[in-house]
């Protein structure tokens, strides 16, 4: 491990250790011991897991019947369509809330169904069912409510609803408290009684599954298909669930279909045409940072409803909307730049463990990207409050080693609402009780100074000699990337910096590196030029050494095409 003061991101680097045959694997599996020892670092050591893995059949998705209350929830559904009862899908103002309703509404009108949609507005409304969005939708002579990425926790609501007369349908991937709303269906892998196998899948893919039962239930064929497949990639990947298992399968179909056809969803493809993204390939990356942000920005400075429509619209109403996501998500940007360094302003050291900082200038729909921004400079969990609606309104986000929905239910009785996940949460709270959580959670907290370092978790140590076309395509095979199943990064030790190109206009360092048995590959790296210039201020142009950690990928110029290695920390010797 090196000590993380020579790092120039500060990381702790761990060389992630396998005890795997990885000879074994590499013969079985045809693959390359270096690809066949991140395979094994992604738990994948058996020879059906490996397989399941490289094949990302549509096929090895679990029927929907399997969910609890599948049944109640398709005979429900169905019983509307056919009687013309006037159906509502409630969503939520997030890319995984707005897709999954889009998804589901465009194959419910399909079908025939008297159907609307119902997306609340962040900061008038707030998260989830209220009392007023039931009795908004009750005026309207609804009977039945589909509720998309909600509804686990809206006891209350679900109870006035049921009252009103209107039954509810609850497709959701959050937390369940004590006690479940008495809803007609729920459908929840992370319901208590439910035994479904894969708990992690968000609500685009719980309702991608849905809406294939459904058609089949209704004998229908599912025409809808691909496109509900990128809608669905989409709230995966923006949702940041583990891309393991189901929720690989859906983000890797999602993606081949939208790179072999941009213009699937009209609204999209305009979005990808102001992106300059038409001919560019899409990984999950680009669908996290290019797609994601344009669609979650409607519901942090506008109305979700805007992007719903972009979703549903083509022509010129599909680039009217989209540039208006673009100016807002501009917006979007400058405000979180601005919170961030006033709040990192106000730190003062030794810092708390868990940070609870109130700010009311920052505005409520970023508190989440602020806290997550404050996390990953801090390296702790952090909750970001600022005023909405008369209370307190924030959001949390927190490093894995700390399971931040837990401690905040263990303090339920300082919120008015909360619910969430155990890396991000969301919260309403009175001002006065803001000091009472803070001591209350850094007092239960148990994490040491040692676990607030980031870590880097290295694949392996390989030499330049081994980086090559093969390889870098190799491993593309283990894609999508993402949470849990994140990008390879290797390190070489000892590399001789061969050249260094400074482009200062891009923020960006072009370098050649060479092995100590000669062999040269290309290097780049973005966003690090301060950092190198701190480093090697008392170094040579060039002839000195560095351990550098990396990930290998395949650069193409003026068609063609040569490995590289995009450096994401380094260390000179």
């Amino acid at each position: 491990m090196i000590n993380p003061n020579l790092s120039a991101t500060g990381h702790h680097w761990q060389v992630l250790e396998t005890d795997a045959n990885l000879p074994l694997m590499s013969q079985v599996l045809s693959i390359s011991h270096i690809t066949a020892r991140v395979m094994a670092n992604r738990g994948l050591r058996s020879k059906n897991a490996a397989l399941s893995f490289l094949q990302t059949s549509l096929e090895n998705l679990r029927p929907f019947s399997q969910l609890k209350d599948a049944d109640k929830c398709l005979a429900r559904i169905t019983a509307a369509i056919t009687s013309q009862e006037k159906i509502t899908v409630f969503g939520d103002y997030d890319a995984d809330g707005i897709t999954s309703t889009v998804l589901l509404y465009k194959v419910l009108k399909r079908l025939g169904a008297n159907c609307y949609y119902y997306i609340p507005h962040r900061i008038a409304e707030g998260y989830g069912l209220t009392e007023h969005s039931v009795r908004k939708i009750a005026d309207t002579g609804t009977t039945l409510i589909i509720a998309v990425d909600s509804g686990i926790s809206a006891n209350a609501e679900i109870a006035l609803a049921t009252t009103l007369g209107l039954d509810t349908v609850v497709i959701d991937h959050h937390e369940q408290g004590h006690a479940l709303p008495q809803a007609t269906a729920i459908v929840n892998p992370k319901r208590y009684d439910c035994t479904y196998p894969f708990k992690e899948m968000c609500a685009g893919g719980l309702t991608y599954k849905l809406a294939a039962a459904l058609c089949q239930h209704m004998k229908s064929p599912f025409i809808e298909q691909e496109e509900a497949l990128v809608l669905a990639a989409i709230a995966t990947i923006c949702d940041i669930v583990p891309l393991q298992d189901e929720n690989r399968i859906i983000a890797s179909a999602g993606l081949t279909i939208l790179n072999a056809n941009k213009r699937i969803n009209p609204g999209l493809g305009c979005l990808l045409q102001a992106r300059e993204y038409l001919q560019k390939a899409i990984d999950s990356s680009s669908m996290g940072f290019v797609i994601g942000p344009c669609i979650n920005v409607a519901g942090r400075l506008s109305t979700a409803e805007k992007a719903a429509q972009l979703l549903l619209s083509q022509g010129e109403e599909a680039a009217t909307i989209t540039q208006e996501l673009l100016e807002l998500n501009n917006q979007r940007r400058t405000l979180t730049e601005s919170s961030v360094s006033r709040l990192m302003a106000t730190l003062t050291h030794p810092l708390p463990k868990v940070l609870v900082l109130a700010d009311t200038e920052t505005h409520e729909s970023i508190a989440g990207i602020v806290a997550g921004r404050i996390r990953e400079a801090t390296g702790r969990p952090t909750i970001v409050l600022t005023q909405g609606g008369g209370a307190m309104k924030g959001s949390g986000r927190s490093p894995e080693c700390y399971n931040l929905f837990e401690a905040l239910y263990a303090n339920r009785h300082l919120f008015q609402r909360f619910g969430g996940h155990a890396m991000a949460a969301g919260l309403t709270m009175a001002e006065e009780n803001i000091t009472k959580l803070r001591e209350a959670l850094n007092t239960a907290c148990t994490l040491e100074e040692k676990d607030f370092i980031p870590k880097l978790a290295i694949d392996g140590e390989i030499e330049i000699a081994d980086i090559s076309i093969a390889l870098s395509s190799e491993l593309q095979r283990l894609a999508p990337f993402g949470k849990d199943n994140e990008e390879p990064l290797f390190i070489s030790r000892n590399v001789i910096i061969d050249s260094v190109r400074t482009i200062d206009d891009k923020n960006t360092i072009i370098f050649t590196f060479k092995g100590q048995s000669g062999q040269r590959v290309r290097g780049i790296t973005f966003g690090m030029n301060q950092a190198w210039a701190q480093a090697t201020a008392d170094k040579p142009q060039n002839g000195f050494l560095a351990d550098i950690v990396y990930k290998v990928e395949t650069n193409v110029y003026n068609g063609n095409a040569s490995a590289q290695v995009r450096v994401k920390d380094f260390a000179l010797q």
